[in-house]
């Protein structure tokens, strides 16, 4: 049986008297994208920082590529990277400029990173936009550099945390192919979202939190099958019209 990317059981999370993880089970298996998916205050984001070593937990054992979160978190982060809710680049820095910059932080030599920013560039489709500020680069594209920067060490799991969040539709889908690309070059992903279609879209297998627990997983298609019933989804071209959508919806 081949080695779990995340083994995560029993896992406790406390801020003061608010339990963020009450006792979460969740293995995210090689080679697939896992969406994690809840509403806001769900745990989702803490359990992102829990396997990025980013907090440490009160209670439960967690595992990352076979390693101890808690024992040997130099060795996680050597095999993980991060794309968090927002954009984090340096706006007065080129696109290839940033991820130089995060390739030498990774320890690249000069030559070596110069290597890993052209070719995430490459893949990423901002090489020809390399050379200019990333203060003039759309949402998307800034969330694209965000998150080739994520990966200029070739890691062997993505954490992305609600990747998505503030996109234009176009943008989101372009994301959206981009991370089916690096799935194709055999990166696991370990997604947070909010949104069912984006789960569905993306994931092999959903795990479904409230509260800090784990209350349904599977595919996408035996988690429909075992809701049932129907769903209607709208879109409005303007949001001035929502107030009325509602209201024919309520009827």
């Amino acid at each position: 049986m081949a080695e779990l990317t995340i083994e995560a059981r029993g896992l406790v999370k406390r801020f003061g008297r608010r339990t963020a993880l009450d006792g979460l089970d969740l293995a995210v298996e090689p080679g697939q994208v896992m969406a994690v998916l809840g509403p806001n205050g769900a745990g989702k984001t803490t359990f992102v920082r829990a396997v990025a070593t980013l907090l440490r937990l009160d209670g439960g054992t967690l595992r990352v590529a076979g390693f101890d979160v808690r024992r040997e978190p130099e060795e996680v982060r050597r095999a993980i990277g991060l794309a968090g809710q927002y954009a984090s680049v340096e706006p007065a820095m080129t696109g290839r400029e940033n991820l130089e910059m995060v390739a030498r932080l990774y320890g690249q030599p000069a030559r070596t990173a110069r290597a890993s920013a052209a070719g995430v560039l490459e893949r990423f489709g901002l090489a020809g936009d390399a050379d200019r500020l990333a203060r003039t680069y759309s949402g998307g594209m800034r969330r694209k550099l965000d998150l080739g920067a994520s990966l200029v060490s070739t890691p062997r799991l993505l954490l992305l945390d609600e990747p998505t969040t503030g996109l234009d539709p176009r943008s989101r889908i372009e994301l959206w192919d981009a991370i089916d690309g690096l799935v194709e070059h055999g990166t696991d992903v370990l997604l947070t979202t909010q949104y069912l279609d984006e789960a569905e879209r993306l994931a092999g297998h959903i795990v479904i939190i409230d509260r800090g627990r784990a209350v349904a997983s599977g595919p996408p298609a035996e988690l429909k099958r075992r809701v049932g019933g129907n769903v209607l989804e709208v879109h409005v071209r303007d949001r001035a019209d929502l107030a009325a959508v509602t209201a024919a919806l309520a009827r």
